[in-house]
């Protein structure tokens, strides 16, 4: 079972001194072990990212480019996109041991609604390795939802001693654009490091309401530590901290290849993306009201917890 790592605050510096080797060894004493017998891989932020940013993919994107960005390549994203909701659910139901769902909120929590739809939060950096992993599943469950452009892609650090150079998606200045939803992104910093500061580039900032959800989940109780990425929040009756599955296997990959391993459905890590979407999948049906059907009605009652 891989360890629980803690990593460094948005603009903080890449873990190669001792300071950061001591958190790491911390980190592996505190599994946050669920009933599935998968961890739920996070990242921690110190400071809670106070001051650091988020945007929405529904906001446009007249942002400066990230150094650690780069085109897809061609039929990545449309090969995501294309993994069948029904294989979706299927491997959610079936391949539980291979990933994580989203955890239930307490019950009460006020519901978050944005220009009158469900509306979920997106937390995470272009650096860090369970970002990266989480990304490919959202790509897979919110495509059966809405459509994303200005879709680009990243790595996570090269530097970090934990997966690195992991391939992925980058949700900074995406769009996202659905009937049924909204899908709020911050992307806090990039993969480089300043070679002036030593530390990782700062790329958003959150609004207030935003930063209010880091602020009020995602600290003990309810998580193990304070300050997690990447910090998924769904409308208020779902969130998670971590990645739902392990996607170290594909750490240094280029693109393309870690996208046709990821959708193969013939391996652990692509087993664990798909059941990962798929619980996103029930879990989005269940805040939207089983809209759209055409992809709901595929999905059992027990996704929909």
């Amino acid at each position: 079972m891989p360890p629980r790592p803690s990593a460094r605050r948005p603009g903080h510096r890449p873990a190669r001194r001792s300071s950061a080797r001591r958190s790491l060894r911390q980190a592996r004493q505190q599994r946050l072990y669920l009933a599935t017998g998968v961890v739920a891989l996070v990242v921690v932020v110190a400071g809670v990212l106070v001051g650091l940013s988020l945007s929405g993919t529904g906001k446009g994107s007249a942002q400066r480019p990230s150094p650690g960005e780069f085109a897809l390549p061609a039929g990545v994203q449309a090969s995501v996109e294309a993994v069948p909701t029904a294989k979706l659910v299927a491997a959610a139901v079936s391949k539980a041991g291979y990933a994580v769902p989203f955890r239930a909120l307490p019950a009460g929590a006020p519901l978050l609604v944005t220009g009158g739809k469900p509306t979920m939060v997106y937390v995470g950096s272009e650096y860090c390795p369970y970002c990266a992993a989480e990304r490919w599943p959202l790509v897979m469950a919110l495509s059966k939802f809405g459509k994303f452009t200005k879709l680009m892609g990243t790595t996570s650090s090269a530097v970090d001693p934990t997966n690195p150079s992991t391939p992925t998606f980058s949700f900074y200045g995406a769009r996202y654009t659905s009937p049924y939803l909204n899908f709020l992104t911050v992307e806090v910093g990039t993969n480089k490091v300043d070679p002036k500061t030593g530390y990782y580039q700062t790329l958003e900032k959150p609004t207030p309401l935003e930063q209010s959800l880091v602020d009020k989940w995602d600290k003990p109780p309810y998580t193990a530590q304070a300050g997690g990425i990447p910090f998924v929040y769904l409308a208020g009756r779902y969130f998670m901290t971590g990645a739902q599955y392990d996607a170290s296997p594909v750490a240094g990959w280029q693109m393309s290849r870690a996208a046709a391993y990821i959708t193969s459905g013939t391996n652990p890590t692509s087993l664990g993306a798909e059941a990962a979407a798929g619980y996103l999948v029930g879990e989005i049906c269940a805040v939207t009201h089983d809209r759209p059907s055409a992809v709901c009605s595929l999905v059992p009652a027990s996704l929909k917890r």
